[in-house]
């Protein structure tokens, strides 16, 4: 037997619609160092990840990622998730500059689907072009929500929009990908 979500929630209850996606732009981020911070705390091990420099491409931004402009501060959970928390400055094209805070999770999955730890290395002076020590596997959960701050003008439907992201780490050379989808109705 279902239940009828109008009658349990009320007449106000109106059904999502269907949710669409559109393809934004994808963020290139290039590293040479990864510190964990130790000892950890009761909230976690800590991490800091700058960006080495980076690029922007897709249909509606391009740029680059200005080098050592902030970082990931992640933080390793005891339930072997990755939390991340980014901060770090863009600059379109045109020169604008755009603020992104970039927050989500990361975690490899077992069978079940529960996290498992996917790196616990450290990295610290990575000649620069050279393949990482820390990889995950591509199936790896890497989803973020980001949100961005640009200055009145060309680029501020940036403020505007519920963007998701979904990550991809590459070993060599040690980079990450973001790719970014506004949310939209279908």
């Amino acid at each position: 037997m279902t239940t009828d979500s109008t009658a349990v929630l009320g007449e106000d209850y109106q059904p999502i619609s269907l949710i669409g996606l559109e393809f934004a732009f994808r963020i290139r981020i290039y590293f040479a160092e990864r510190r964990r911070f130790e000892p950890t705390t009761p909230m976690g091990g800590r991490f800091y990840v700058p960006p080495l420099s980076g690029d922007i491409s897709g249909p509606r931004l391009q740029g680059r990622v200005i080098p050592h402009s902030g970082g990931d501060f992640a933080r390793g959970r005891s339930d072997n998730a990755s939390e991340l928390n980014a901060h770090y400055m863009l600059e379109a094209s045109d020169g604008t500059p755009v603020y992104i805070n970039n927050r989500g999770f990361l975690y490899g999955r077992d069978g079940a689907g529960l996290p498992i730890k996917v790196a616990s290395k450290t990295q610290e002076k990575l000649t620069e072009g050279a393949e990482t020590s820390w990889k995950i596997a591509p199936d790896t959960y890497f989803f973020c929500v980001p949100v961005f701050d640009a200055p009145v003008g060309q680029h501020d439907w940036l403020t505007r929009h519920v963007f998701i992201g979904r990550g991809r780490r590459v070993p060599s050379p040690d980079h990450t990908c973001f790719d970014y989808y506004i949310v939209d109705n279908a």
